[in-house]
């Protein structure tokens, strides 16, 4: 991997982004200026929540005095003493070692940007608090290393433990995950909310509940179908292999603003077209008054009782041993993700009564396979995903081609010394694709020290063979569209070259422990539902026994989501929001 990262290498192989990409950003800049301008204006224009049935028939029944002080009204009043201060992003060098709020956020992506711009909006006092440190759009760059070493957590290289080890990644950035994910937007679908819906008690999770919910985030993240112009070979290959079998295939909705097609998604996008929270939901929580403190690590959630009172941490970066600090709020919000979240809360003495705290853990296993093709592919010039294979969407299964540079490429190819060389010789011929399944099997989370985590989770024979099944037919699907080899992430199976190939791949038992597996989207632990004996959250993420501490992200999912979670995850933060604005 450091060996393909080197400049001269990756130029030999013949990668070379940087002119590409640059000419993409002045690109879009002289075409798409006046859109850019206005989505920015949008982005820091009042839009408040409109109250829901529930909170109008409060306002108009008793006429009587709010906690937020504001006559027949369940919404809090604006801090007038801050007038117009518009907030700002500071580092955590710079806090102080006490603060008060109305609100603290502990975490700034998917979950944390939605809360902390919604509940600013509404006049709250909010903090932020993100582990990672701010980089901004222009920091971004092609190198894997340095997104590794800034954006990732522990240089994403976690895994879970367990027969099978699943590898997985999580954000650690002002952002968090949305700045590092491929910016696919999708609905979670009918079929899945209407289980949730049942498993969870709440009906209003099915039949269009979250749909208001579901809108507003599209708006705010400009989510759309791609530019004409911007879809790679890679993918138009996976396409013609899925049509020649009779698949169907689906162009994927994208949180962007006219992307050109880098293909650097999850290193951070360097033309800021990709609308992670760190250029839409935190510039309008910043327009809103909020303030996001970087580099803080929340080590505990503070409580009297069972009333949340804030959080307590260290600041990293800063001095030896670190400086502590402490926010003190009438509302947490915790918003880390499914491994930290629960891990944050368990450290912090919180058990709720149905004991499923850290348990339940889903994660979508996946696994990739390099398809080399005759003609040059160029896989790196294009988005990151523009389509998907949905023609085994009802069996838990989805296919995707998603570019990968020739360090994770070289990384991720069975094969070492003369034969790699000549494998990655021809770099602009492959093209990567993976497979996501929606799992059966369950993990659980539990921390260690004060800030360790093990995570260990059972691939299930089921899932097992879904992978297996999965990753055949995206390289039944690629040699459909001209492969002449494919790799499979299957240990001891020889590269595929023919029909026959395959068949006989497919009639071989393949253990889960044989499989290179690894995911990016992480569910479940800390699941919401009607019965506090059942999950952890009410169905608005409410940690059940404990008032004021709210959970808001993909830990509330009571099941996979079986497509990629982040929209999801700011719907359910909308509405968790809307709530606590309600009940203010």
């Amino acid at each position: 991997m450091a060996y393909y990262e080197q400049p001269q290498v990756r130029i030999r192989v013949g990668y070379n982004p940087d002119p590409y990409i640059a000419a993409k950003r002045a690109e879009r800049l002289q075409s798409w200026s006046s859109d850019i301008a206005s989505h920015r204006r949008l982005l820091v224009t009042p839009a408040p929540l409109p109250p829901t049935a529930s909170s109008q028939s409060r306002s108009r029944g008793s006429g009587s005095t709010t906690a937020a002080g504001r006559p027949g009204s369940s919404q809090p009043s604006p801090d007038r003493s801050r007038g117009d201060r518009v907030g700002a992003i500071r580092p955590g060098t710079q806090m102080p070692g006490r603060l008060e709020c109305d609100v603290v956020v502990v975490g700034s992506g998917a979950g944390g940007g939605v809360m902390a711009a919604e509940l600013a909006e509404a006049g709250l006092s909010v903090v932020v608090l993100e582990e990672g440190a701010h980089h901004p759009t222009e920091s971004f760059t092609t190198s894997t290393t340095q997104a590794l070493r800034t954006l990732y957590r522990d240089g994403g290289a976690t895994t879970t433990l367990g027969r099978a080890p699943v590898g997985y990644a999580e954000g650690r950035c002002v952002g968090g995950g949305t700045v590092i994910n491929g910016g696919m937007a999708f609905r979670a679908s009918d079929g899945v909310l209407s289980r949730w819906a049942v498993a969870c008690g709440d009906p209003a999770l099915s039949s269009g509940g979250l749909d208001d919910y579901y809108a507003r985030v599209e708006r705010f993240l400009s989510v759309g179908l791609p530019d004409a112009g911007s879809v790679g070979r890679d993918q138009e290959l996976l396409r013609l292999g899925a049509q020649r079998l009779g698949w169907r295939v689906i162009e994927d909705p994208r949180n962007h603003l006219h992307c050109g097609g880098c293909n650097v998604c999850t290193w951070g996008c360097p033309t800021g077209a990709k609308q992670s929270t760190l250029v839409s939901y935190l510039p309008r929580a910043l327009a809103f008054g909020a303030t996001v403190w970087t580099d803080c690590r929340v080590e505990r959630v503070l409580h009297n009782g069972k009333q949340a009172v804030g959080v307590r941490g260290r600041v990293s970066g800063a001095s030896r041993p670190a400086r502590a600090f402490e926010v003190r709020a009438s509302h947490v919000v915790v918003c880390a993700g499914a491994i930290q979240t629960p891990a944050l809360l368990l450290r912090s003495g919180m058990r709720p009564p149905s004991g499923q705290l850290g348990r339940n853990l889903t994660l979508h296993p996946g696994a990739g396979v390099m398809a080399v093709f005759e003609e040059v592919v160029d896989g790196w010039k294009g988005a990151h995903q523009s389509l998907q294979v949905r023609e085994f969407e009802s069996h838990g299964v989805i296919l995707a081609a998603v570019n990968l540079p020739p360090s994770l490429v070289a990384r991720a190819l069975p094969l070492d010394g003369a034969a790699l060389g000549e494998a990655l010789a021809a770099y602009n011929q492959i093209v990567t694709a993976g497979v996501l399944v929606e799992d059966t099997g369950a993990g659980r989370v539990r921390p260690i020290g004060s800030t360790g985590v093990a995570v260990t989770y059972a691939v299930t024979a089921t899932d097992a063979d879904r992978v297996t099944r999965a990753v055949l037919l995206v390289s039944e699907a690629l040699m459909a569209a001209g492969a002449h080899t494919v790799h499979l992430p299957i240990r001891g199976h020889q590269p595929l070259r023919t029909g026959d190939d395959i068949r006989r791949a497919a009639a071989r038992r393949v253990r889960a422990s044989d499989l290179d597996l690894l995911t990016v989207h992480l569910m479940g632990t800390a699941r919401m539902g009607s019965d506090p004996l059942w999950a952890v959250c009410d169905p608005f993420g409410a940690v059940y026994e404990t008032r004021g501490l709210t959970v808001a992200d993909a830990s509330l999912f009571p099941g996979p989501v079986g497509v990629n979670p982040m929209l999801t995850v700011m719907a359910l933060a909308t509405r968790a929001a809307e709530r606590i604005i309600e009940t203010w």
